[in-house]
């Protein structure tokens, strides 16, 4: 069986990347895109579809609907706004729906995406990183860790979700307060978690774009550069067609939504002048 795969939004640099991944695995096609808002440094609905051989341009996201195994919901206005909008007529009619970073704005209403019965999934692409996906038994040998640094590019919230999930691919989660710092330039955030280790996930805006993931522990130390933005990309929507055929998500809604948490508890950390908010505090 072949996965019908349909696209919501074009206003993303991720829509040639997630068309190119699908149109390269072997068990799924994009039979659909729906445009919404267009960037003028983005191909729009008609031009992605005749780049990546996609059969139909539809009017509205959901006028295939009934003709769909898997969405991904990956319109960018608002940063992530319209998100729920948009995915709910999959989730509540039973598609398998794939929510681009960030998942929601707001908790509340990233929780309630869950609540349908519905396999529904987000994530940043970095979970899916090959380096760090190859470094998991190096990372075992590390032992119990005393700290970890994570490093990626942009704004804490819209951009900062790739350093939080690099680090929860890596270590998974058990967060339980952030502390976080802001300047124009950057952003430094101290994760103290429940078995008493630290991470710090800083955000940089005036640094070369990379992502870095550092790890110190009992028996050494590692670090881990993610490069390969192919296999990222492909890795995520393998997992996301693969959900669509078994009806499991790849990422627990507990960890999808504690990442959410981390980057909220960051925003009301730097509103309060850098104190530290206990995840409990933000978390619905």
């Amino acid at each position: 069986m072949v996965i019908r795969v349909g696209m919501v939004g074009v206003n993303t640099s991720h829509a040639t990347a997630f068309a190119t991944a699908i149109g390269a695995l072997p068990d799924a096609t994009l039979a659909w895109v729906w445009g919404g808002e267009v960037r003028p440094d983005q191909p729009d609905a008609a031009t992605l579809a005749r780049t990546h051989g996609i059969p139909a341009v539809v009017r509205a996201s959901t006028d295939l609907l009934g003709e769909t195994d898997l969405v991904l919901v990956i319109d960018d206005t608002g940063g992530g706004r319209s998100h729920a909008g948009l995915a709910r007529p999959f989730l509540q009619a039973g598609v398998a729906t794939f929510v681009n970073k960030p998942m929601t704005l707001d908790l509340a209403e990233a929780a309630s995406l869950f609540g349908y019965g519905t396999p529904v999934t987000s994530s940043s692409a970095l979970r899916f990183s090959s380096e760090i996906v190859a470094a998991r038994d190096r990372v075992a040998a590390v032992g119990a860790l005393s700290s970890v640094i994570s490093t990626g590019p942009g704004e804490w919230f819209y951009y900062g979700v790739h350093a939080v999930e690099q680090l929860f691919a890596a270590t998974g989660g058990g967060v339980e307060w952030v502390q976080r710092l802001s300047w124009p330039q950057r952003d430094v955030a101290i994760l103290g978690y429940h078995d008493g280790h630290t991470a710090v996930v800083q955000t940089l805006r005036d640094a070369k774009n990379s992502f870095v993931l550092s790890l110190h522990g009992e028996h050494g130390w590692l670090t881990v550069e993610t490069a390969d933005a192919t296999a990222f990309y492909q890795g995520q929507m393998a997992a996301a067609v693969t959900m669509a055929r078994t009806g499991v998500p790849p990422v627990a809604a507990a960890e999808t939504l504690e990442v959410l948490a981390v980057l909220r508890a960051g925003e009301v950390s730097a509103e309060r002048a850098g104190s530290r908010v206990a995840l409990a505090e933000v978390q619905p």
